[in-house]
């Protein structure tokens, strides 16, 4: 970040997460390689030669924005130390439809991460261990015998991922499927009741 990005007092700040506010949104929209800063800077009220003070690149604030996100569901993630499997799926689903940015920019993250040209994302030892909660909440599972222990933490703990985002990720595809909106809370009800029961189907035998 450049050294201009932190803000000086308290209107600098707030300078800085009207920026950051518009370019979520942006890339949420847009992703990394269609977003613009002129519809960044429109977005936020803010003059490009100003928010250029604040980033010095597209790159620069692509980066913010992550990084933004992630101190954002901070509380989130550590939440499932004291939560079950079924608790994290709730909280899970409860999350994408309230930070669907967040589940947009999985999305062009992931383009990106496949992409040899695209956006270097460097992956910190924080994010890394949000995500092995999910693997630890497993194995603490079959530990206590409410989950098969033939299956992979790991791999499952994917699936965890991608049953609670896949929705909100391919809403097009949750349609053209279910015939139901992914917003709908009647299909969030039904997703969830679908999710658990195959928990139950995954309990050890008696």
């Amino acid at each position: 970040m450049s050294q201009a990005g932190d803000g000086k007092g308290p209107r600098g700040g707030d300078t800085r997460e009207r920026i950051l506010t518009a370019a979520s949104r942006e890339l949420a929209l847009a992703g990394f390689a269609g977003a613009r800063m002129e519809s960044i800077a429109q977005l936020s009220g803010i003059k490009k030669q100003v928010i250029y003070y604040y980033f010095a690149s597209k790159k620069e604030l692509a980066l913010a924005v992550l990084e933004r996100n992630h101190a954002l569901t901070a509380d989130f993630w550590h939440s499932f130390a004291s939560s079950s499997l079924s608790e994290i799926f709730q909280a899970s689903l409860d999350m994408s439809v309230v930070n669907q940015d967040g589940v947009a920019h999985l999305v062009w993250e992931g383009r990106e991460y496949l992409n040899p040209d695209g956006l270097d994302i460097p992956v910190g030892p924080d994010r890394k261990g949000d995500f092995q909660r999910i693997v630890g909440v497993i194995a603490a599972e079959q530990a206590a015998g409410r989950l098969r222990s033939s299956l992979s933490p790991e791999y499952f703990g994917l699936l965890v991922v991608l049953l609670t985002t896949a929705p909100a990720a391919l809403p097009q595809l949750t349609t053209l499927i279910t015939d139901r909106d992914w917003r709908d809370p009647a299909f969030a009800e039904e997703w969830l009741r679908m999710i658990n029961e195959i928990l139950a189907a995954l309990r050890p035998p008696e």
